[in-house]
């Protein structure tokens, strides 16, 4: 009977051994996933926030301005926006207005537009999320359109030049300076006539005081 007693106590022992093993592998494993998920998460927001190769205005070294001027708009024709678009925002505390164009006999179309004073630092968080919308948009059947302003001129030239834009079409009204470019890491665009573009860029006044306005892939509003 004792023995038996013992071996009983001995098979329980190896069983709960068993037991606390396989849980302590358990968590071991569950915590090498969850720390790999957590540098996977960490990898993937910093290249989020490094994705852009092409500076807008604050960031490419040409504006004194600390401040820009945003708006966004996104345009869909002939069908409803979806909720991720719906609920996607450039920066947390950007608001959307919604409209919807109605047109005799046919489908309305209808306008996501947004504006917004930033800095250096959300312009970059901004336009990577416009390259990573943008894609979505366009597959959703919509159109993406960004319009910065800073209240000064820009080196068109120098600019264009950084970001590695050829120059396409060139307008120059009294004291305003327009050209139109492609930039080949810039997803979207639009055929200008002949010509395809996806960045434009206007600057009026004289030395430095005046006001510029960079669009992609092209101007809506009025400058």
């Amino acid at each position: 009977m004792l023995a038996s007693y013992g071996a009983l106590n001995a098979f329980r022992t190896r069983h709960i051994r068993a037991i606390v093993i396989s849980i302590i592998w358990g968590l071991m494993i569950g915590l090498g996933i969850y720390t790999n998920a957590i540098s996977s998460i960490k990898e993937n927001k910093t290249i989020y926030l490094s994705k852009p190769e092409v500076p807008l205005l604050l960031n490419s070294g040409l504006a004194e301005s600390e401040k820009a001027d945003v708006s966004i708009i996104l345009w869909f024709e002939n069908s409803e926006i979806p909720f991720n678009i719906l609920t996607s925002k450039p920066t947390l505390d950007w608001v959307w207005s919604y409209k919807e164009l109605q047109i005799p006999n046919e489908k309305g179309s209808f306008t996501l537009t947004g504006q917004h004073l930033i800095d250096k630092n959300e312009e970059q968080i901004l336009f990577a999320w416009y390259t990573t919308m943008a894609p979505q948009i366009e597959s959703a059947g919509g159109r993406i359109y960004l319009d910065e302003r800073v209240p000064q001129t820009i080196d068109i030239s120098a600019y264009l030049s950084q970001i590695n834009a050829i120059p396409t079409q060139y307008i120059l009204s009294d004291n305003i300076m327009s050209t139109a470019a492609y930039q080949d890491t810039i997803e979207t665009s639009v055929m200008a006539g002949q010509d395809k573009i996806n960045i434009q860029l206007l600057s009026r006044g004289r030395n430095m005081e005046g006001q510029s306005v960079l669009a992609i892939p092209v101007l809506l509003k009025q400058f």
